[in-house]
């Protein structure tokens, strides 16, 4: 069975389910992301996907 390749949203998902597990909460989608950008969670997989469009430019 072939692998499907995971897309910015498939990791934001898995990264939001770690978070969760590791800090005991329950963030949703929507918070996680909002949490984001205000700066009081730093993201690898946006601060990664920032970096790409960096050097893309």
């Amino acid at each position: 069975m072939k692998q499907k390749k995971l897309d910015h949203l498939d990791l934001v998902c898995l990264e939001i389910a770690k978070y969760n597990k590791i800090h005991n909460t329950y963030y949703s989608y929507g918070e996680y992301t909002a949490l984001v950008r205000a700066g009081k969670i730093i993201s690898d997989v946006v601060s990664e996907k920032r970096m790409e469009d960096k050097e893309n430019d």
